[in-house]
């Protein structure tokens, strides 16, 4: 049985891609069961790295989360965790798999670094989703729990559809939730969503907080964008 899948997808094969794989390797080997998988648009520059931990496997299109769905897609693990090529995975992160496990947690929620020695912290309370996302490098799904309540990464959202994910993960009251106030990875700061709006997840924002998380944070998001509106 395989503890983590972990989706892995890359454009090229670089000094980045090998540093993360090196990463995981390090923090899982000899403690959990894995599976890397890598969704990548060029196969034969991956020849190199061949390994029976590893999977390359070509995109079918363009898209980080058609990338993300197509990983899932060919997952196994009981948990699944996705990482950037420029994201670390800390020792931690079997630690924070071995306690989800034995309270066979539907996520497992921790904290990563960023930046030179900052730390997000991701907080296990839906509420918190109204104002910002979680970090998904922080996040270990349930896979099965994860492929029954969200399915896969909605089309639509090209940039924060992982938020739309969390909304709908955890408005499910029966999901449970395990919090580690540990930092499982270090991420990369400078990816495409710390800079591009999404234009359909800002329009749905609204609705989605109202029939997933509550309507005192609907109320509480609409209040905020006005004030925004206002004052600009």
């Amino acid at each position: 049985m395989i503890t983590v899948s972990l989706i892995l997808p890359a454009l090229y094969l670089n000094d980045e891609y090998r540093r993360c794989i090196y990463s995981i390797r390090t923090a899982l080997s000899n403690k959990v069961t894995f599976e890397v998988i890598s969704i990548v648009r060029d196969v034969e520059s991956f020849s190199s790295i061949e390994a029976s931990d590893l999977k390359i496997i070509k995109e079918d299109g363009p898209g980080i989360y058609d990338a993300m769905n197509q990983g899932l897609s060919q997952a196994v693990g009981e948990f699944v965790y996705f990482i950037g090529q420029d994201d670390i995975l800390l020792p931690a992160a079997s630690d924070a798999l071995m306690q989800g496990l034995a309270v066979k947690a539907d996520i497992v929620i921790a904290n990563v670094f960023y930046g030179h020695g900052s730390i997000f912290r991701n907080f296990s309370s839906k509420h918190v989703l109204a104002w910002r996302n979680w970090c998904h490098q922080g996040l270990f799904y349930n896979r099965k729990k994860f492929n029954f309540i969200v399915e896969t990464y909605p089309a639509q959202f090209t940039v924060q559809a992982d938020h739309y994910a969390n909304i709908v993960f955890c408005a499910d009251s029966a999901v449970n939730k395990v919090r580690i106030n540990q930092c499982v990875a270090w991420y990369s700061s400078e990816g495409f969503s710390s800079t591009v709006v999404d234009r359909n997840f800002r329009a749905a924002f609204p609705r989605l907080v109202r029939e997933n998380i509550g309507y005192v944070d609907y109320l509480l998001v609409v209040l905020r964008r006005y004030i925004f509106q206002r004052n600009r």
